[in-house]
């Protein structure tokens, strides 16, 4: 019986994490750790979001110039390690990981929205300081059958760094899939309307320093 007891209450340990915020209550930015604050809003369009299971970006960090990172994983002996782990995000490197837009286990709200529809949401991701960039996305649709999902046809490169102690604005990420499932990916200065909602959501960071940092695909 034991053995079976640590497998469940790991994986009700993993299910809890997964429906975590963005940020733990009361976060505030510590230049004196080596973590900043990537803030970006990820909005789709061409598909109603609310008919949307899942909807996600992988981001990863980018290798220093010639190098390569090796393939690590994670071995936990309870959900206590593992939330430990979590809450270090500082002090290790994360590898490729998902930014939840729209998820069965998302506890942010879609903030995003356009005449009464939600668009998306304004994610604010806490990184080690370096090198990063969004490079894939993943849509999952219920369809009489079961679902569908939808996947790029190639992996695109958003880059951008991450400072300790500072936030960095990235812009409104947008994701349209048109007719025949024709994909386009756009990136836009929002920075009046995100900033002016992060504000709204986390009023300890509005006055933080911000690095604005909106570049191109």
């Amino acid at each position: 019986m034991k053995r079976l007891l640590v497998p469940v209450l790991l994986t009700l340990g993993l299910i809890g994490c997964a429906s975590s915020p963005d940020l733990p209550a009361g976060y505030a930015l510590d230049p004196g750790r080596p973590e900043g604050l990537a803030i970006v809003s990820l909005t789709l369009t061409g598909k109603q979001l609310n008919r949307i299971s899942v909807f996600e970006y992988r981001l990863r960090e980018i290798p220093p110039r010639g190098g390569m990172f090796a393939d690590t994983r994670d071995h936990y002996d309870s959900p206590r390690q593992h939330a430990r782990s979590v809450q270090a995000v500082g002090e290790n490197p994360p590898g490729s990981r998902s930014v939840v837009v729209k998820g069965v286990n998302s506890a942010e709200p879609l903030d995003i929205g356009d005449a009464g529809q939600a668009q998306g949401r304004l994610a604010t991701v806490r990184l080690p300081a370096g090198e990063y960039e969004l490079h894939s996305w993943r849509l999952r649709e219920p369809t009489p059958y079961g679902e569908r999902e939808y996947k790029p046809p190639q992996e695109f490169s958003y880059r951008f760094s991450i400072k300790s102690g500072e936030m960095t604005y990235l812009g409104r990420v947008n994701l349209h899939l048109g007719e025949r499932n024709a994909v386009r990916i756009s990136v836009e200065d929002r920075r009046q309307d995100d900033l002016a909602l992060l504000g709204r959501k986390h009023p300890a960071l509005a006055t933080g320093k911000i690095t604005h940092a909106v570049g191109s695909l």
